[in-house]
């Protein structure tokens, strides 16, 4: 589930670094297939099952990536460690998401996008790295986020064990496609429809049904 305002998000996403786990992959490119059966169009213009492309905005606090700092509307941080049994073998050792509210503007008006519900993201991991060496060494961050876990990655020798890691983000301003459930809502930030009307938002969520799709990938509308 995609939880509200910098709560964990169960997505999936692209491992751009990560070639070997496939299913990533596969999980990603059916977000994509997802995201190009749905109705594209304009902000001004959407409502119901929709699909629009638009740069990010600000509208929440903002989250800070774990292990490169970025200031982000959604990362995702995937660790594998490598099985002592078998030496192409790699296990998820730990899965990390989180999002929050952001807002979404194309050249017809802006929406918000309320990542509270059901969704699925394609995201480019472009943060990535092997461990090494003493611990912790250089992947201190890791090493933190890790312990904080409840996960303890070293040797008796006092060494890393073999893992490898990837991190993406949504940062402001990036030009990203979201689909789901348009409706329009009051909000004192909105527009208009008419001078006696109260000023409303297009706001997009996902349900059970139909949840809400982000892609960093662009879509034709």
């Amino acid at each position: 589930m995609l939880i509200a305002s910098g709560v964990a998000m169960a997505m999936v996403v692209t491992a751009g670094y990560f070639s070997p786990p496939n299913r990533a992959r596969r999980r990603a490119r059916r977000t994509e297939r997802a995201l190009a059966a749905r109705r594209g169009t304009w902000i001004s213009e959407a409502r119901g099952t929709v699909r629009v492309t638009g740069r990010i905005h600000r509208d929440a606090k903002l989250l800070e990536a774990p292990l490169s700092g970025r200031r982000c509307v959604v990362y995702e941080l995937v660790v594998d460690e490598l099985s002592s049994g078998s030496p192409s073998l790699w296990q998820r050792l730990l899965d990390l998401r989180q999002a929050c509210p952001f807002l979404l503007a194309d050249d017809s008006g802006t929406a918000r996008v309320d990542t509270a519900g059901p969704g699925f993201v394609a995201l480019v991991h472009d943060h990535v790295g092997v461990t090494s060496g003493v611990y912790p060494g250089k992947h201190r961050e890791l090493s933190m986020v890790l312990e904080s876990s409840g996960i303890l990655p070293m040797t008796w020798l006092g060494h890393w064990r073999p893992l490898r890691y990837a991190e993406g983000v949504l940062e402001l301003g990036e030009l990203v496609t979201v689909g789901g459930n348009g409706a329009r809502e009051i909000d004192p930030g909105g527009d208009r429809p008419s001078t006696r009307s109260p000023p409303q938002r297009l706001v997009i969520r996902g349900s059970e049904t139909e949840p809400l799709l982000i892609s960093c990938a662009r879509n034709e509308q």
